[in-house]
């Protein structure tokens, strides 16, 4: 009888640390944070749009429905955000401090180790040193989803890296991982990657009509600087940039322009997302996704997506991230001279 109850109690432990089936869940704590809230979001299917996370006395626990496995976006509220690698039954546990984000530690799966290890290795090392170790992490690991993160943090994001250098990571994850869906999604952005408008050249003569009947125009905006962003509501990553493009609007008043361009396809969704964003600045769809004529003006192989152009149509910065790619320019733009 005392074995049964002993066994008894095993299991119950056991099951209670550990998750269920068909369920995610992502418990946190973190220090100097007593109240406030995240977000969370998934490109591929892990959550149906943004959930809100609730912080409470420096904790919060959040569960949702996962059958397979999803890469979650938790979104601070300085807006940074922390990649979480998620897979049905996974509990995964985050500890760090709120003042020092950069080197939170996320466990629970051996994907979330190695990123995490990954991260605090190289969190001080700079764009080009942490460039360095993500091609020997994915030279040695191709097969870990922590690579294929790594490939389009890294290198398809970035219009610097050599065509060269993205088509030989990119051929090595292809090999290890030949039925990776979101890598052949891939393919035509890797073999396109000289098409995109790049920094010095002209930004297109694009125009477009909105629902009022108000002409657009790039001549528009000749004499002052202008962000073009394109996104989508269906694309969580990308819907998330909305964010930082009121936050620069807000901060540079009058200095700057921005026109939002939507992949969108479902006209409710996309003004359901700008009334939640608060998009107050021009916004453009003709829900032609990525048949749509500026789509291919302006060479536009993934969302989200920036342009930014100076005064006198030029292009200063271009990439798919706000933060490396286009704030560093802005700043320069309204720096004291």
């Amino acid at each position: 009888m005392k074995r049964f109850i002993l066994y008894t109690l095993i299991a119950f432990t056991l099951l209670s640390c550990g998750g269920s089936e068909g369920r995610f869940r992502l418990k946190g704590e973190f220090e100097h944070l007593r109240q406030g809230e995240f977000y969370i979001y998934s490109n591929d299917g892990g959550t149906a749009g943004f959930d809100t996370i609730k912080i409470e006395d420096g904790q919060f626990d959040y569960e949702t429905d996962l059958r397979d496995h999803a890469i979650y976006y938790l979104l601070y509220p300085n807006l940074s955000e922390q990649v979480i690698f998620g897979a049905s039954g996974d509990v995964i546990t985050i500890k760090g401090d709120a003042r020092n984000l950069k080197s939170v530690e996320v466990k629970g799966s051996q994907p979330n180790e190695e990123l995490t290890a990954f991260r605090l290795e190289n969190k001080d090392k700079g764009l080009s040193g942490t460039r360095e170790a993500a091609a020997a992490f994915i030279a040695q690991s191709p097969s870990s989803p922590v690579s294929v993160f790594l490939f389009k943090e890294y290198f398809l994001s970035y219009d610097d890296v050599s065509q060269g250098d993205v088509k030989k990571h990119y051929r090595a994850l292809c090999k290890a991982q030949p039925d990776n869906l979101q890598l052949l999604s891939w393919q035509s952005d890797v073999e396109n990657r000289d098409r995109l408008l790049k920094k010095g050249s002209s930004l297109p003569d694009f125009s477009f009509t909105l629902e009022d009947g108000r002409k657009v125009q790039a001549s528009d905006y000749r004499g002052k600087p202008l962000l073009v962003h394109f996104w989508a509501s269906w694309e969580g990553r990308s819907r998330a940039e909305t964010f930082r493009v009121r936050r620069m609007l807000k901060g540079n008043q009058g200095k700057i322009e921005a026109v939002s361009i939507s992949l969108d396809v479902n006209d409710a969704a996309r003004k359901g997302i700008e009334r939640m964003d608060s998009v107050s600045w021009t916004s453009y769809c003709d829900f032609q996704s990525w048949n749509s004529p500026l789509v291919k003006q302006f060479g536009i192989r993934s969302i989200p997506f920036y342009l930014l152009a100076g005064a006198d149509g030029k292009v200063l910065a271009a990439g798919a991230s706000y933060e490396k790619d286009i704030e560093p320019e802005i700043k320069k733009l309204f720096e004291p001279r």
